[in-house]
């Protein structure tokens, strides 16, 4: 495969009739990355991976220009089909009064070519919502409708979906995100001892979403008794708004306060399981200016859905140092 010197287009995958004509070159896209994107967020852009694969038993050849506006274009629709407008910087791109160069690249059977490249060029993405996002490909330049052939035909990608957040503004704004990776938070696989010490090390930074994520918030609920007996009457529409309302009690430290203290070290002691149910043992010390208190956190998880969850807690102090 004869490879561009820079970094230039896309691939293709065919879809539908595209595919027939093509005979087995197909123009896929996918995101980059899976993170949660925010408007105007000029950090983390989003990124689309542009691929076309020959799946065909012949060599296929196209055009890539320099300037991959005349190769590829992007349809990005609202929910109700109204197509969003060109970025100023394609719509410049596109009709400068410019030569075209390119050059012909040649894909084997079984061969790939593809390319990462930012939305942003392509689209003007105003307002935070949801959109749809598909590519167009054409393998002999778009040059105001003059296809050179018939093999010149636009390729059309698959469909992505693409949820713009508002914007952000404060840094709290980005809880449910993972500040290290930016990834949307989700629960995993770990070991009982690990889910233990993943949501201590988040109370001890003060991450609220991590310290919530291996929680089972209704088990803590209703480990006393009058919240249990009340939690029982409600609806499940009502039992959802409780449950809200003693998480933000709980970030606000008005109740529970005993898992809430944050322990200036932790030491995991011993852990015993079976395929359902865990307990971990932990000593924690808690710093004041004249002494040190330590306490013996005794942490009760069950397994749901191959997760680890800490379903109920006990406390006993074991003095000052």
């Amino acid at each position: 495969m004869k490879q561009l010197s820079a970094l230039f287009l896309l691939l293709f995958i065919s879809s539908s009739c595209f595919s027939l004509s093509t005979g087995g070159v197909d123009f896929s896209i996918r995101f980059h990355e899976k993170r949660i994107y925010y408007l105007g967020d000029k950090a983390h852009p989003v990124n689309i991976e542009t691929v076309i694969t020959n799946n065909s038993t012949e060599t296929y050849r196209f055009k890539m220009a320099n300037n991959r506006v005349f190769n590829l274009d992007f349809e990005v629709t609202t929910p109700t089909n109204i197509m969003l407008n060109h970025s100023k910087e394609f719509t410049i791109a596109k009709h400068s009064n410019q030569p075209i160069l390119f050059r012909e690249i040649s894909l084997e059977p079984g061969e790939k070519y593809g390319i990462v490249i930012s939305l942003a060029d392509y689209v003007e993405i105003e307002k935070p919502g949801l959109y749809t996002v598909r590519a167009l490909f054409h393998p002999e330049l778009d040059l105001g409708g003059k296809a050179l052939s018939t093999r010149g035909k636009r390729l059309i990608s698959n469909s992505l979906t693409l949820n713009i957040r508002p914007a952000v503004v404060f840094p709290e704004e980005r809880a449910l995100i993972e500040a290290e990776t930016g990834m949307l938070l989700t629960r995993k696989s770990l070991p009982p001892d690990e889910v233990v010490a993943y949501t201590l090390k988040a109370r001890q930074k003060s991450q609220w979403e991590k310290f919530f994520l291996y929680l089972d918030l209704e088990s803590l609920y209703v480990k006393k008794p009058e919240r249990a007996t009340r939690f029982k009457r409600l609806s499940e529409e009502n039992r959802i708004t409780a449950l809200e309302r003693f998480k933000n009690e709980l970030k606000q430290e008005r109740v529970d306060r005993d898992i809430l203290i944050i322990p200036s070290s932790f030491k995991i002691v011993h852990t015993s399981y079976n395929p359902f149910e865990a307990t971990v043992l932990v000593t924690a010390r808690f710093d004041y200016r004249d002494y040190t208190e330590v306490k013996r956190y005794t942490y009760t998880l069950l397994r749901k859905d191959k997760v680890w969850i800490i379903t109920d807690y006990s406390i006993t102090n074991l003095g000052t140092e």
